[in-house]
């Protein structure tokens, strides 16, 4: 169990940094060059290479459960990975409510203007921009911030600890 919340901590941090590091260098590379990338889309590939990296995690707290106790059920398998798949969920969502208050204050600020931009470049009325605006601030609230990071991670974890569990657990002898 101890080591279990080790490989959990150890991948929400390397998990956090990514996500926050990645979103904060290529947003300032896409501005810097131009790319023309929206912030949404940037965050949202952010997310999807991260996976990997919670993958990872998992699979080697399933891996050191199996060994520390010579076997591996695929419910134990289960347990394991939704309790690294929780414990990233806490500290993505402590990365995100840091991020957004005090790292980067100006974060929904600044992916409502991102989103507003897109929003005039597909040619909507003002009328569509204020009502779009307000559900993309809504969005990117910090509060909405945490519980997509915590809902995500962990549907994220859940999904992967059912794939992997399947192909790590100790197999029977008939």
């Amino acid at each position: 169990m101890k080591s279990t919340l080790k490989f959990g901590l150890v991948t929400g941090l390397i998990s956090s940094v990514f996500l926050f590091g990645f979103f904060s260098l290529v947003v300032w590379l896409n501005e810097k060059n131009g790319w023309g990338m929206q912030a949404e889309n940037i965050r949202g590939i952010g997310g999807l290479l991260s996976i990997p990296i919670q993958a990872i995690g998992i699979y080697m707290a399933m891996q050191n459960t199996k060994k520390l106790t010579g076997m591996l059920t695929y419910g134990q398998a289960i347990k394991t990975g939704l309790l690294v798949a929780i414990t990233i969920a806490v500290i993505v969502a402590l990365f995100s409510f840091l991020y957004c208050q005090f790292i980067n204050p100006g974060y929904a600020e600044f992916m409502v203007k991102d989103a507003q931009k897109a929003m005039v470049a597909n040619g909507e009325s003002q009328q569509q921009i204020n009502q779009h605006s307000v559900m993309v601030s809504k969005q990117f609230t910090t509060g909405a911030q945490v519980m997509m990071a915590i809902v995500g991670q962990f549907v994220t974890g859940l999904i992967i600890s059912l794939i992997i569990g399947l192909f790590i657990k100790t197999k029977s002898m008939k």
